[in-house]
């Protein structure tokens, strides 16, 4: 267990054998679990600042997903949606997740979560998320979307993004509203240094974006967990980022599910990197309200 790098705070960092393999994750504070979950291309790193406002409210623990940050890589290519899945499953049960856990999910992140907790109803007390996938048509609009999501399924795609900093770029400056700082900048950019099949897990999530209902898996599971957070009573709350990628139909239509807050916040795609003060005190206010002997009946 090492302390964190860079980082003042009490976050450590820890390895957990899964499946064959490891996943990295950074852990602080005690008691019931807050399970935050990244996206493409980041890591655990992204929540370092959410996490340490929530530290007397839970353990929070946010875990690099597999091929991703500090987690193994896996022998072969194979990074889909379902194998995500698979792992995050497993970390969870290494770790005992298997009640009052509130889940907070950001990009594929959230939509993985969104599927554990559909799978898991028994062990969740709430579910916190933004700039995610609410819809299993999420890549058809706008048309700049579909045609990023062609071009990353095509071969000179898949060469910009192996082989270039084409994607890396296309998230590290233009989804925050400053430039991130360098030292910042140098570390989501770390486990993506070398060219080639290490890159790998970057290019596929984009590839799984449903895009005219294929994948045909993606767009089906990303319906049923749509379809259950449409009438599911488990708490939400919605972290909208006033220029954010959820916006239009989708966010109308997650803006409808039952039993939810809402927070707007000054933001890009990256909320936690434009918003960490306003998304960590409306992540805390909400779990407390949660955690309180009141929000529990």
């Amino acid at each position: 267990m090492i302390a964190d790098p860079g980082l003042s705070s009490p976050i450590k960092q820890q390895l957990a054998s899964v499946g064959g393999t490891h996943m990295a994750y950074r852990e602080v504070g005690e008691g019931d679990p807050i399970l935050f979950l990244h996206g493409n291309p980041m890591s655990s790193y992204l929540w370092r600042n959410i996490m340490v406002q929530l530290q007397d409210v839970g353990r929070c623990i946010a875990p690099d997903l597999i091929g991703m940050g500090g987690s193994g890589r896996l022998a072969g290519d194979d990074y889909r949606y379902s194998t995500h899945q698979h792992y995050l499953d497993a970390f969870c049960e290494a770790l005992g997740l298997d009640r009052d856990v509130i889940v907070v999910g950001h990009d594929w992140g959230g939509a993985l979560g969104f599927d554990w907790a559909r799978k898991h109803p028994e062990a969740v007390q709430g579910i916190a998320y933004g700039e995610t996938l609410v819809h299993p048509t999420v890549g058809n609009e706008p048309p700049e979307r579909a045609e990023l999501i062609r071009f990353c399924r095509s071969s000179d795609g898949e060469s910009a993004i192996l082989h270039g900093d084409f994607l890396l770029d296309v998230f590290m400056k233009a989804s925050t509203l400053r430039p991130l700082p360098p030292e910042v900048e140098q570390e989501y950019r770390k486990p993506w240094l070398a060219e080639g099949e290490s890159r790998r897990p970057m290019l596929t999530w984009v590839q799984q974006v449903p895009l005219s209902g294929e994948p045909e898996d993606v767009f089906t599971s990303i319906g049923q967990y749509s379809q259950w957070l449409s009438s599911s009573a488990i708490p939400k709350l919605l972290i909208v980022s006033t220029q954010g990628q959820l916006s239009g139909p989708n966010l109308a239509y997650c803006r409808s599910w039952p039993n939810q807050s809402e927070v707007v916040v000054e933001a890009k795609h990256f909320f936690q990197e434009d918003a960490p003060a306003a998304v960590g005190a409306a992540l805390r206010d909400w779990a407390l309200r949660l955690r309180s002997p009141a929000g529990q009946r």
